[in-house]
């Protein structure tokens, strides 16, 4: 049985979501990708995602309306969810607070600080 965790990752973005997926599963993480609300709900179905990382501008719902959602969610409350997004790190620090996300990473910085992010919100998460 493979025992990698399961991130998915939402973004409207083909580009970023590739890339993502990329950094993420050269990191030893299996990775689940949509690129709007109608796919994250099928994925999430299949997939059963140990985290969940969101852009925050999405054509059909926000990120932080996503996570608002989740963490309303008795089913989804306890699933880190990382807000990922081409707004600057202090900004998104702020909204991730005031939403209830687990964590952040601004594109802006690289997506390659997306992997090391994800491993340091691994290691800090009690499962």
């Amino acid at each position: 049985m493979d025992q990698r965790l399961k991130i998915l990752l939402l973004d409207d973005s083909e580009i970023s979501l590739e890339m993502g997926a990329h950094i993420l599963e050269a990191r030893g993480y299996r990775v689940a990708k949509a690129r709007n609300l109608l796919e994250f709900e099928e994925q999430f179905g299949r997939f059963k995602p140990d985290i969940i990382l969101t852009d925050i501008q999405m054509p059909d719902i926000s990120g932080s309306e996503l996570v608002r959602i989740l963490k309303q969610d008795y089913e989804t409350e306890r699933i880190p969810v990382v807000l990922f997004s081409s707004k600057p790190a202090s900004e998104l620090a702020v909204l991730a607070e005031q939403v209830g996300a687990d964590g952040y990473v601004s594109k802006s910085e690289g997506v390659e600080k997306l992997g090391e992010m994800v491993d340091d919100l691994v290691s800090s998460i009690v499962w």
